[in-house]
């Protein structure tokens, strides 16, 4: 996975997260797999050493959009104004993470030049 990040939430809650699972197939399904506790608890005690099993419960889940397959090297940063695929005046922003925030009035600046071209 990623890595497990803490983060406080504006409600002053402490949320732990993302863990990944990629998909097997293109079915979407957004339940909390109940059997990935014990490996996202394990993964976070090595730095929340005082957490306990009963203080984490599952919150939420979702699908991440990813532009390369398990296993292939990370592919971010595919911004394209989409006219050879039919949809002209679509500009797709797709992959964009870490450094994302950083990148931002550069990615923001480019998105200006393929709007005004």
């Amino acid at each position: 996975g990623i890595g497990i990040h803490v983060t406080v939430d504006t409600g002053g809650g402490v949320k732990l997260g993302p863990d990944v699972n990629w998909l097997q197939s293109n079915s979407y399904d957004y339940r909390v797999d109940e059997t990935k506790k014990e490996a996202f608890f394990v993964s976070a005690k090595k730095f929340l050493p005082f957490l306990e099993p009963e203080d984490i419960s599952p919150d939420m889940a979702g699908i991440r959009p990813k532009i390369q397959k398990k296993g292939e090297p990370v592919r971010d940063f595919y911004i394209r104004e989409e006219s050879e695929r039919g949809f002209p005046g679509f500009i797709n922003l797709i992959g964009i993470e870490s450094p994302g925030l950083t990148s931002s009035l550069a990615i923001a600046n480019f998105v200006s030049s393929l709007i005004r071209s």
